[in-house]
């Protein structure tokens, strides 16, 4: 996949990526860190209108798609609202330090009382689409919502582009910086070795 940044902007094949400005955040930013998320949603455009509504106080520098299709909402070199209150050795803020991608997924699943795998809003999730395993901060497995090969591909390719710019020291996942808050991207997503592809340690 042919990505570049120019310009602190997202391309592909030479063009900007579609691009929604976010009212959330905008200040100064030399990214350190590459944070990963998941949306807890199925709709690339019901991210994107979250992250646009003032309520939501909330906003990632990228959406990405299911098939990979990215969307970013803002300058890779200013804040994004994504990380909350965080932590990473020593360092707190992520906010400040780091580019945020989400990627729609609807993460963690629930049985539901007639059976079959349910989101948080009681959509249906067919069995293919869904990962049984532990999460490393809870005790037993539960149903996670799987990531298309071609949205992780996508992640790496934009990663390694945007660490060609930046030089990042780590990809993180937000379950490591707010490892009470939060549980995304979650065991679904290969976060260690998407991490030493983007970095080139693989």
């Amino acid at each position: 996949m042919s990505y570049a940044v120019i310009n602190h902007r997202l391309c592909f094949a030479g063009r900007p990526v579609a691009f929604r400005q976010s009212p959330h955040g905008g200040q100064p930013l030399q990214p350190r860190y590459l944070v990963l998320h998941y949306t807890a949603g199925l709709s690339v455009g019901a991210a994107i209108d979250w992250f646009l509504d003032p309520r939501a106080k909330a906003s990632a520098h990228l959406v990405l798609g299911q098939q990979g299709e990215a969307n970013q909402m803002m300058a890779f070199d200013r804040t994004c609202w994504h990380c909350g209150p965080s932590a990473w050795q020593g360092l707190s803020g992520l906010n400040g330090h780091a580019i945020g991608i989400e990627m729609v997924n609807a993460g963690k699943l629930t049985m539901g009382k007639g059976g079959g795998w349910r989101t948080w809003s009681g959509a249906a999730i067919a069995d293919r689409e869904v990962v049984v395993a532990r999460h490393r901060h809870e005790a037993s497995e539960a149903g996670w919502h799987a990531y298309p090969a071609g949205q992780v591909e996508a992640v790496v390719a934009i990663g390694k582009a945007l660490h060609a710019a930046y030089g990042f020291a780590a990809v993180l996942g937000h379950e490591e910086i707010a490892p009470r808050r939060k549980i995304d991207p979650g065991p679904a997503f290969p976060l260690a070795a998407v991490a030493a592809r983007i970095l080139e340690r693989a």
